[in-house]
């Protein structure tokens, strides 16, 4: 069921449908730009900011889980980020996202 959950997640927002989100109450977002904490904050955060969470074309490269904990390495408009993903009781809990959010780097 845990799987079936992140995969919730995923068609949620390449469907832009925050309907689809399985979030606990005390849920936790983590990501470069800081925390959101509370479910309600994070669905606040997503309709007031659609733009920037449905614009961006995702493709999904792996979704690795150990019982109720996902990693879900992906790409955002051909840039490469990760999620951990931890769910109990049906719910996500708590999401880490990495991704690079400023510049470029030449190398």
């Amino acid at each position: 069921m845990s799987r079936e959950i992140v995969d919730s997640w995923l068609a949620a927002f390449q469907e832009k449908d925050i309907t689809k989100l399985k979030l606990a109450e005390a849920f936790i977002h983590s990501s470069p730009f800081g925390d959101v904490v509370g479910r309600e904050a994070y669905l606040n955060l997503v309709r007031g900011n659609e733009e920037a969470f449905f614009s961006p074309k995702l493709e999904v490269l792996d979704v690795i889980g150990s019982g109720d904990n996902f990693a879900v390495r992906y790409l955002v408009n051909g840039n490469p980020a990760c999620d951990c993903i931890y769910v109990e009781n049906d719910e996500i809990t708590r999401i880490y996202s990495y991704y690079h959010y400023g510049e470029k780097p030449s190398f």
